[in-house]
């Protein structure tokens, strides 16, 4: 796994932009990871734009399930998350993220980083 990208906190919010071809579980580790960072450091907010990152088809609803489980396991209910990601990558149904809110995790996904930056700002849906 090759990735760059590091995390910049601005005021209540963390941003991470990673970059690399990794596959999905390295993929997991890495958001996991800022969650983690976000949450030590009392960071509410968390933006991830990894549209840099490839290697790995569209996960399963099962995978899905797992790692947004492990996300809001992660956050303890202390970081928002927004991440934006290639297209193909998200669910129709946004599945990973009814399961992150049903875990507790205030989450979301987007494809495009105005609109998940209005909403993690609270200007968006």
């Amino acid at each position: 796994m090759k990735v760059t990208g590091s995390i910049e906190i601005i005021e209540d919010c963390a941003y991470y932009r990673p970059a690399g071809r990794v596959k999905l579980d390295e993929f997991v580790e890495l958001i996991d990871r800022a969650i983690a960072h976000a949450r030590d450091q009392r960071i509410p907010k968390l933006f991830v734009n990894a549209v840099g990152i490839t290697g790995f088809p569209s996960p399963s609803l099962p995978e899905r399930y797992f790692f947004a489980r492990k996300f809001a396991a992660t956050a303890q209910g202390a970081v928002q998350l927004a991440i934006v990601i290639r297209a193909e990558i998200i669910d129709p149904e946004k599945f990973g993220v009814i399961v992150a809110r049903n875990a507790g995790m205030n989450a979301d996904v987007f494809t495009i980083e105005r609109d998940a930056l209005a909403w993690l700002n609270g200007s968006g849906d």
